[in-house]
């Protein structure tokens, strides 16, 4: 909780008016990456034959390189204090009662402090010193943001009876909408700044190693270009991957929480790749199959599903048998339950015996991917029981959660040991029980379990490029989630940030 000697800031402050005053320069995802690397291979490769030639382009692209980053930094130098002093003026017009929250005025104080480092600095950034010195401050500054949204979620968690719904979820998809706009423009300018540096050392040594080849007339390696990346986007990335990578992680929290996690099978067009910001679709998929992965268990513990019998003790169903002679084969590592079918895979019969129940019982997570003409959809099935009617309208609610406070677990905990059933393997263990919470939300970018900013930040993060999401839920069965994402290279020109 944020100390009292943490709130004592400058409310009211001329200068953040002046700003706030100001309007918003938008900049479109084109123009953002205009500003990024020039176009060339990210290596200038030596060629023993004209070093003097070589060495020049090697010269004119830093030059290029630089200018494109001195560029976006004097944007971001300009742009970053106009957007906070208009958050921190969105945060002054709370009620008082929400203002004075410990959690909202930390917050406060963030973006306050965050205003003062950026406005200290020249505005006219001129030369690489002065690039590193900026870069290196809002490195700090996205740093220092990272609970933000936690404290945020807690924050009005508390304060929710004073302020209605719908003037709280103004509030918040404003505020979370400027602070995503706000870190895209930071991170840009600290990922273009890195990928420089990073490759002014790869030149020193690629330059070295030329040098050493004329001597010893060795044979010069080859490069490839990182020109897929430019900043925080993405050219071509595949969903895949990232979904295994999310899917991993969660599991691994799931196991902490509940002792056993369902498979998650990938499968659909699964050598997809568009062009997107890994760091926004990391994070919505997290959540999402955080949900469905902590659904599927939970209906497991309900249903008292098991290996002997994965469709619930008074199940007319028996275990489900392929019966086609296939055997499941699974690309994964040692330690993973993720599946990804692709290729002759693909088949019925195949994707049959992937979708079996595992050994505690819990039937997959199935994660599909489908490619049209433009946009990629990522469909998410579970089979959690699917979401109750009478909370399907509250489920993009701020601070709206599924999830039990502390004193509920306590509660359940304490009847769960007078009925004897303090070893259920699904029961929540009062060890792993803190373990667990903590790092759901500390987690990549800072979800949110039990907090009810899952589902309503993640639908902001799919339609700040155009996207959306979608729920459909089979009462008593399980929910699909329908994540659709526009390739954003194709609309370019109209993504504003």
């Amino acid at each position: 909780m944020p100390r009292e000697s943490d709130d004592i800031v400058s409310f009211y402050d001329d200068k953040v008016t002046q700003y706030a005053d100001q309007d918003i320069q938008t900049v479109t995802l084109k123009t953002l990456l205009g500003l990024g690397r020039s176009g060339s291979p990210s290596l200038c490769q030596p060629a023993v034959s004209s070093s003097t030639s070589s060495s020049t382009a090697c010269q004119e692209r830093e030059q290029r390189d630089l200018a494109v980053n001195l560029e976006v930094a004097r944007y971001a130098r300009k742009e970053l204090p106009v957007r906070l002093a208009r958050l921190i003026n969105a945060t002054q017009k709370l009620p008082f009662i929400v203002g004075t929250n410990p959690y909202i005025k930390q917050v406060y104080k963030l973006y306050y402090d965050s205003f003062q480092t950026i406005t200290s600095k020249p505005v006219d950034i001129q030369d690489k010193e002065d690039l590193d010195r900026f870069a290196e401050v809002l490195k700090g500054l996205v740093q220092s943001h990272t609970d933000v949204v936690p404290m945020l979620s807690q924050g009005f968690l508390e304060c929710k009876m004073y302020m209605g719904k719908e003037d709280i979820k103004s509030f918040l998809d404003e505020m979370i909408r400027a602070r995503i706009g706000i870190r895209l423009i930071a991170e840009q300018v600290i990922s273009l700044w890195e990928q420089r540096q990073r490759d002014e050392g790869e030149r020193e040594g690629s330059t070295r190693r030329a040098q050493s080849s004329v001597t010893n007339h060795e044979t010069l390696p080859s490069y490839s270009s990182e020109a897929e990346v430019v900043g925080v986007v993405h050219r071509d990335l595949r969903p895949a991957d990232l979904i295994r990578t999310c899917a991993t992680f969660v599991q691994e929290l799931c196991d902490v929480n509940y002792g056993s996690s369902p498979e998650v099978i990938i499968n659909g067009q699964t050598d997809t790749r568009f062009t997107y910001v890994p760091v926004h679709l990391e994070y919505i998929l997290c959540e999402l199959l955080k949900n469905a992965v902590r659904a599927t268990v939970e209906q497991s513990e309900k249903m008292g599903r098991s290996a002997l019998n994965p469709y619930g003790p008074n199940s007319p169903h028996g275990r489900p048998t392929s019966g086609n002679g296939w055997s499941t084969h699974h690309h994964q590592t040692d330690k993973s339950n993720v599946v990804i079918v692709s290729g002759e895979e693909g088949s019925a019969a195949f994707e049959d015996d992937t979708k079996k129940h595992n050994e505690y019982g819990h039937p997959p997570v199935e994660v599909t991917i489908a490619q049209g003409e433009h946009e990629v959809t990522i469909r998410i099935r579970d089979q959690g029981g699917g979401i109750p009617r009478e909370n399907l309208s509250r489920i993009f609610e701020y601070s709206f959660t599924t999830v039990k406070t502390e004193n509920e677990l306590d509660v359940l905990e304490s009847e769960s040991a007078d009925a004897g059933a303090g070893d259920s393997p699904y029961g929540v263990d009062s060890i792993f029980k803190g373990v667990s919470r903590l790092a759901m939300q500390a987690g990549l970018g800072g979800p949110i379990a039990g907090l009810g900013f899952g589902l309503p930040l993640t639908r902001i993060y799919a339609q700040y490029f155009g996207g959306d999401m979608q729920m459909v839920s089979l009462q008593g069965y399980g929910c699909d989630v329908f994540l659709k994402l526009k390739q954003i290279d194709e609309t370019l020109d109209d993504l504003q940030i």
